[in-house]
């Protein structure tokens, strides 16, 4: 990790230190698959006899206790978070799955596992500027009025920047990182063979079926065309119903591409922030009763619904205090958007 362990990056992050993904190992262009592999297998087999040894009492110096295993769990936890952000978006990306995996992992280790979804260090301006250019075919200069050199939120897949155009909207840019088709590649090669091991070993559990369900979620959210387009028509569904208290961030196609999304961007105060929206005014009662028929309507109306409502995506603004901003991607969290096609239910 370039020597710099992660409770100390994120200490660096608290004190407003810009650390950026050079700091580790993983931005590159292009990698060597033998030695990438070598080290995806040394924290394999490392994190495997770590999980082994919790549930062997004669391990433990001194004689076994829970509070022991409990402190190891821990400190193991803390272990393979580092290891994830060492090796960088595919395992960031999956310790983030597994951090909601409490059937699959103890809980140490999932509170560990679940810092992860606090920060993830950015990449330097210099090679955004090469993405969004060579997607945009034109200067940054030529295509924002502003665009902000520092992101405002960095992910395991992305990062993303507020600009403001040329006719004065304010947007939200999310750049995907260089090289992860790539990385993909190479990693979910050798995930796959350890998912057919550990099928093979352990009885009832479906590894494989875990491993598909997030090969299909990494690949399907480097698909930022795919992304806008649901994004359009979940803005859409809401428009057509008249529903003006919903607010979804619309896309601008002429400054989105494969590996660029520009949406409007809508701040506002987190829904879960009570203190706050009363602050501001809002009747969280009123709020509490739209926010379930906003995802009512998706569910039984559209067919078409957000299967990762967390807090970060919802939304209000202090001036229209009664108005749900609900988008499948807030723009200061750049993860991919997770929308769902409903079928009609057969006749009869």
């Amino acid at each position: 990790m370039g020597g710099l362990a992660y409770d100390q990056w994120l200490a660096n992050q608290e004190n407003e230190a810009y650390v950026t993904e050079r700091d580790f190992d993983w931005s590159r262009e292009e990698y060597n698959v033998p030695l990438r592999s070598a080290r995806i297998w040394d924290f394999i087999v490392r994190a495997r006899a770590g999980l082994w040894l919790l549930d062997q009492k004669w391990s433990y110096p001194g004689g076994f206790s829970q509070d022991k295993k409990s402190a190891r769990a821990t400190r193991l936890g803390a272990w393979i978070r580092e290891s994830c952000l060492a090796l960088g978006p595919t395992f960031i990306k999956i310790g983030q799955l597994f951090s909601a995996r409490s059937d699959l992992i103890g809980g140490e280790i999932i509170q560990e596992l679940s810092k992860l979804q606090d920060r993830v260090p950015s990449f330097n301006f210099g090679v955004v500027r090469e993405i969004v250019e060579r997607e945009l075919g034109a200067s940054i200069e030529d295509s924002f009025a502003y665009f902000d050199e520092r992101p405002i939120a960095a992910a395991s897949l992305g990062q993303v920047h507020r600009a403001r155009l040329f006719t004065g909207e304010e947007v939200a840019v999310k750049v995907q990182r260089r090289g992860l088709r790539q990385l993909f590649e190479i990693d979910l090669g050798n995930l796959g063979v350890l998912a057919k091991q550990l099928d093979a070993q352990e009885e009832g559990r479906d590894f494989t079926g875990i491993f598909k369900e997030c090969e299909s979620i990494l690949y399907e959210e480097l698909d930022y065309i795919g992304e806008g387009r649901r994004a359009d028509r979940f803005r859409r569904n809401f428009a057509a119903d008249g529903t003006e208290w919903v607010k979804v961030p619309k896309v601008y196609w002429q400054l989105s591409g494969p590996q660029l999304l520009t949406l409007e961007y809508l701040p506002g105060t987190k829904i879960t922030e009570v203190d706050a929206l009363r602050a501001q005014g809002s009747d969280t009662q009123v709020l509490a009763r739209r926010m379930t028929e906003c995802y009512l309507t998706q569910l039984l109306r559209h067919g078409f619904f957000h299967a990762d409502p967390h807090p970060v995506r919802v939304s209000t603004p202090p001036r229209v205090p009664r108005t749900l901003h609900c988008s499948p991607h807030r723009p200061d969290q750049p993860s991919g958007d997770k929308v769902i096609d409903v079928p009609p239910a057969p006749a009869g």
